[in-house]
């Protein structure tokens, strides 16, 4: 299976200002002409069990493992 080459942006913010930075990212990349797939992952937690659910049915989109697995290039914040 082929996949398009395109450049993952993965973000963990609580208060939105590595949201703001992450969302920055992905507009230059896609102005460059590449795809820019703009991801987060789940809550940190002090609690051991989530009482949330795992991936929520609003908000920024969760980072799938084949996303990982898949992308040309990764910009971590």
């Amino acid at each position: 299976m082929s996949h398009s080459p395109y450049i993952l942006v993965l973000y963990y913010s609580v208060n939105g200002a590595t949201e703001a930075m992450a969302q920055q990212i992905a507009s230059g990349v896609e102005r460059e002409g590449m795809e820019a797939k703009l991801r987060t992952v789940p809550k940190v937690s002090p609690q051991c069990e989530a009482s949330a659910p795992a991936v929520p049915t609003e908000g920024a989109i969760y980072c799938s493992p084949e996303e990982l697995k898949h992308c040309s290039g990764l910009a971590l914040g």
